[in-house]
């Protein structure tokens, strides 16, 4: 009995994963300018801060990024640093969307290794839990980097099974 539940969970996990089509990023706008026509395509693979990014149904923008030092009683470990991104991501559908930024939001360096999130820093908001169809979420979102990485990115993959990212250069 359990391994014919276990068979066909495997199954309905497979079948799930091959229902879902890789989402390309479009380019929708800046934050100084309004949303252009989401029909439109940007030949541009890497976005910048600012830049307002559509994928799937959820839309999305770095509205800024800082350096966090701590407190008196909690620091970044000797050769890190902490490094804040702001972001909102807007629910364009008419369905809710969960927002996972431990799932979600990566940072990569400019030797390609990625870095998940940390809890150290004090955080303005966060990036957790249901986005209501056709609301905004705006938090942050914080990962502990070597003191020396250079060529910061953050990836942004919505969609938790995995198709479809959006790569922001964080401008270091």
């Amino acid at each position: 009995m359990r391994r014919a539940l276990a068979v066909g969970a495997l199954v309905a996990a497979m079948a799930l994963a091959g229902c879902g089509s890789t989402e390309t990023p479009k380019k929708v706008g800046t934050t100084a300018t309004q949303p252009t026509s989401a029909g439109q395509t940007s030949q541009q693979q890497v976005f910048k801060v600012g830049d307002v990014i559509q994928l799937g149904q959820l839309q999305f923008v770095v509205n800024g990024v800082r350096e966090d030092k701590g407190s008196q009683f909690l620091k970044p470990p000797a050769g890190k640093r902490w490094v804040v991104v702001d972001a909102t991501v807007v629910n364009k559908s008419d369905q809710p969307a969960a927002i996972s930024s431990l799932a979600m939001f990566q940072v990569k360096d400019a030797d390609g290794r990625q870095y998940s999130i940390t809890i150290g820093p004090d955080l303005n908001g966060h990036l957790d839990g249901e986005l209501a169809a056709a609301d905004r979420m705006r938090g942050e979102v914080a990962f502990e980097v070597p003191a020396t990485a250079k060529g910061l990115q953050l990836v942004f993959h919505p969609n938790l099974l995995g198709f479809g990212q959006a790569i922001v250069a964080l401008g270091e």
